[in-house]
């Protein structure tokens, strides 16, 4: 089993999963308690618009998805929190409408299927040692942010009017929460791609909270059980020779599965 370690690209492929895996059910903790799964998803879509409109104007897909991601974020958030749109209808709004711009972007721009399909499936197996300098200071910086303000997010997060009344500025938490779950997308879209990611950020946690007693708990086991996913899914790819985003999503629905069965 270890000789896939003896190929560059597949350590390189481990290191990524690694940040990834550890990033995204540090979001996934507060996401998934919040009833706001599906935000992944729509951010998702909304990154791939990026995608289409860096390929069409020529410019650096990544940073585009990035800025896109952002913005989006901030306005579904601001849409929320005014009550003009339900949590979930502002989601589906920016999804349907980022999908659709990236789709027509990128085909007026002449990219090829390939292309499109590593943004949207992750392509782990092409990461570069560059593109872990640049993935790994932004994922330090996310877990930084999220271990500064783990309280009031989990005040936030559990009982957003009593953190409220109690001094917490939850509007400034929401949109930080918000910015931090963009970023972990577009982060991670290399690794599982842009319309898997949000499994990665919602399974791991999921399959958590059917064993553990306490946040904490639900943290440490939904860390292991994404580090295992990742793994699993990586080593299954390299033997099955099988997309590694779907498979590292497929074995994350595994493990749920096995947590989810009865003691």
């Amino acid at each position: 089993m270890f000789e896939i370690f003896d190929y560059e690209f597949m350590r390189l492929a481990f290191i990524g999963g690694t940040v990834v895996a550890i990033l995204a059910p540090t979001i996934g903790i507060f996401l998934v308690p919040r009833r706001y799964a599906l935000i992944g998803d729509g951010l998702g879509h909304i990154a791939f618009g990026g995608i289409g409109l860096a390929l069409f104007l020529k410019f650096e897909p990544t940073a585009t998805a990035l800025a896109i991601a952002i913005l989006a974020a901030l306005g579904i958030e601001r849409l929320r929190a005014a009550g003009r749109l339900s949590g979930d209808v502002a989601i589906a709004l920016f999804l349907s409408g980022g999908l659709a711009i990236g789709l027509l972007l990128a085909r007026l721009a002449k990219r090829s299927t390939d292309q499109l399909w590593n943004y949207l499936f992750g392509s782990i197996l092409t990461l570069k040692t560059e593109d872990l300098w640049l993935m790994i200071p932004l994922a330090l910086g996310v877990l930084a942010t999220v271990f500064l303000w783990r309280r009031e997010l989990l005040y936030s997060t559990l009982d957003e009017e009593t953190a409220r009344a109690s001094g917490v500025a939850v509007s400034k938490i929401n949109l930080l929460f918000v910015l931090l779950t963009a970023v972990t997308i577009v982060l991670s879209m290399t690794i599982v791609g842009l319309l898997l990611i949000s499994a990665l950020i919602v399974l791991p946690v999921a399959a958590a909270l059917q064993r553990a007693r306490s946040v904490r708990q639900a943290y440490l086991l939904a860390l292991l059980v994404s580090l295992l996913s990742v793994y699993l899914g990586l080593i299954g790819s390299y033997y099955l020779d099988t997309p590694p985003g779907p498979t590292i999503v497929l074995s994350a629905l595994g493990v749920f599965g096995v947590l989810s069965l009865r003691r």
